[in-house]
């Protein structure tokens, strides 16, 4: 079975360095096998013949906390859940150039009914989010009107630290790999 890893804040800014390579090579000799990297932000795909979401979160947080010295929160999820996830999405997620296209993960700490209800009224001119089952769609203004979105405060709002952030991009790309 696939599974997706997403670490959060791993390799910005020069902070919480974990090498890619470094890490697919633990994996490997923990036994997941296929496991690929994608950019160096803590984006991995790996095969497991065995285990749950949560079985893969308790090996990668134990791998993580054996090499690294400090904390890392992940983000596990399957490749049917996710590959689900993403046949789920509104079209306008992508559509407008203009627009930051982000999908927010929620960590397994996240209270999502207190997410949601946060976010459920967001739906402004500049901004649209539609809530899944595993992350957030989030489109927001960027090149205009960036400082009217909610999102803009994002990293000030409690619930920022619960939530792993990847851009569209990249979203779609790792759909991609499971679908090679």
């Amino acid at each position: 079975m696939q599974f997706i890893i997403l670490l959060r804040g791993v390799n910005v800014g020069g902070k919480n360095r974990v090498p890619m390579s470094v890490l697919k090579q633990y994996l490997i000799d923990t036994g997941f096998t296929n496991v690929r990297s994608h950019i160096n932000s803590g984006n991995l795909i790996v095969d497991s013949a065995e285990g749950t979401e949560q079985d893969i979160l308790v090996k990668c947080q134990n791998i993580l906390a054996s090499y690294f010295a400090f904390p890392v929160d992940i983000v596990i999820i399957s490749g049917k859940k996710y590959q689900m996830e993403l046949a789920g999405i509104p079209t306008w997620w992508g559509e407008d150039a203009d627009y930051k296209h982000n999908a927010l993960f929620l960590l397994p700490s996240a209270n999502k009914k207190e997410i949601v209800e946060l976010l459920s009224a967001i739906d402004t001119t500049y901004e649209k989010v539609y809530i899944g089952k595993h992350a957030i769609f989030w489109s927001s203004a960027f090149k205009n009107n960036y400082s009217k979105t909610y999102y803009s405060k994002l990293a000030h709002q409690t619930f920022y630290k619960k939530v792993t952030i990847r851009n569209r991009n990249t979203t779609l790309k790792l759909l991609n790999y499971l679908e090679d």
